[in-house]
């Protein structure tokens, strides 16, 4: 059932590019629609999704292209990035570079669509963070059933900027409906002595894709794509003593500052946006940065706060 329904899925979201990690949800993609053109994103040429993707993109015969970033070209793209998403979260900017660039280069080649894996790790329990609650069953499907309620995807607005039409299989409203319907206990089973999630999702795909995609732990996109890299960059090209008058400048402003990565992303911020705490708000404002919070929000989606207990 799963299967035929996320086949009928990938047919109505049709594409002929797909971003392909060559983790599960994207390599579940390319066994079922076979796209003309697959895009992987990396940071320089040891990354762990260009192998796992040049597998799956051999495997079924895929036109495969690799955006191989240096780190001043990473820098353009998080100046996009910050100016889009109106952030300085590094953890939020790292991973949406990823993405952001391999849709850039999908656009460059021609295509004006491109399939991505979104909504499969909210839908199916795969976060990592989650197997915090995988002993507590009640507490994840809880925890799942929040992330339904205020999940989005960087890649609807870069592909409004971009004027790209971004195709979303996982999140195709007969599919979703489904998938939410499944028991939290068939999201998680065990397998080679330990718990994972997207559990059904992945004896559902084993056979046809192998246990070494199908069972391969779960990477975030910047980890995967060799991205966090750039944090050691910035931090070894800011001096001590420009961090420490930065931080104290920041600090002027009402934002604490973490490190020189976090500093970098501010100054960047700066050049388009006013400080967090100018902004009008109707509710809570961040203790780090003074920015506005979403309603019950854990996070601070403008300078990366967490925890954040709102009321």
């Amino acid at each position: 059932m799963l299967k035929e329904l996320l086949s009928k899925s990938v047919e109505k979201e049709a594409s002929k590019v797909l971003l392909l990690s060559g983790g599960l949800d994207s390599s579940i993609l390319a066994s079922i629609s076979k796209p003309q053109c697959s895009v992987t994103v990396a940071l320089g040429n040891e990354a762990p999704d260009l192998q796992s993707a040049r597998v799956v993109a051999k495997k079924y015969g895929l036109g495969h292209l690799e955006v191989i970033l240096t780190e001043q070209e990473l820098i353009e793209i998080i100046e996009q990035v910050i100016r889009i998403f109106k952030t300085f979260d590094p953890m939020e900017i790292r991973n949406t570079c990823v993405v952001f660039a391999g849709i850039s280069k999908a656009k460059k080649e021609g295509y004006r669509e491109v399939m991505t894996g979104d909504g499969s790790d909210e839908l199916f329990a795969g976060y990592n963070y989650l197997r915090r609650y995988f002993s507590h069953l009640s507490d994840l499907d809880a925890e799942v059933r929040r992330l339904w309620s205020i999940m989005d995807f960087s890649s609807k607005l870069i592909g409004k900027v971009l004027k790209m039409d971004i195709r979303l299989p996982f999140l195709q409203e007969e599919f979703a409906t489904f998938a939410k319907s499944i028991n939290i206990e068939m999201k998680v089973g065990a397998h080679s002595g330990q718990l994972w999630g997207k559990f059904l999702l992945r004896k559902c795909f084993e056979a046809e894709l192998g246990e070494d995609v199908v069972w391969k732990p779960k990477f975030p996109q910047e980890t995967g794509a060799g991205i966090q890299k750039i944090k050691d960059f910035l931090c070894t090209s800011i001096s001590d003593s420009t961090f420490d008058l930065g931080r104290k400048c920041a600090l002027s402003d009402g934002v604490r500052i973490r490190d020189k990565e976090h500093l970098r992303y501010y100054q960047i911020f700066r050049k388009f946006f006013p400080i967090p705490g100018e902004h009008d708000c109707t509710h809570e404002r961040c203790p780090e940065c003074l920015g506005c919070l979403p309603r019950a929000s854990r996070f601070c989606r403008t300078c990366g706060a967490f925890p954040i207990v709102s009321s």
